[in-house]
């Protein structure tokens, strides 16, 4: 249990505290149990998944703000299309927040699924897991 709900050191501000958490339980006590080992490793590779996707996801940010900042700085400043394009990338903006809250819901929920499994004595994978460790 203590491999899923380590996770969630990122929470307390810890930066990369959901990787550290799990992997600190798999060093300690990955060997001396298969159970909490199999427990460990699939709560790292599920927060390694999180975290390339993370960081996919904040180059795509920055990336989309630069080309809708060179986009809006072509339009003339009192043309009809500046106004559209502001809205647009506050629209988008929002849209992009929304779906992080729903990500970070779901990532929520899975710990507390592999966390529930793990009290219970059965295993759990995580539904969107690259294996780095087997």
């Amino acid at each position: 249990m203590a491999a899923h709900l380590s996770a969630l050191i990122a929470v307390a501000g810890l930066p990369f505290g959901h990787v550290i958490g799990p992997l600190v339980v798999y060093l300690i006590k990955g060997n001396e149990s298969p159970f909490v080992g199999e427990h460990a490793r699939a709560s790292l590779n599920y927060q390694l998944t999180v975290s390339l996707i993370g960081i996919g996801a904040v180059l795509a940010g920055i990336v989309a703000f630069f080309v809708f900042v060179v986009a809006l700085a072509g339009q003339p400043e009192r043309s009809p299309g500046a106004n559209a394009g502001v809205a647009s990338f506050v629209g988008l903006w929002v849209i992009v927040g929304a779906i992080v809250v729903l990500l970070l819901l779901f990532s929520l929920i899975f710990i507390i699924m592999g966390t529930i499994a793990a009290g219970s004595g059965r295993p759990y994978r995580y539904p969107i897991a690259i294996r780095f460790l087997r």
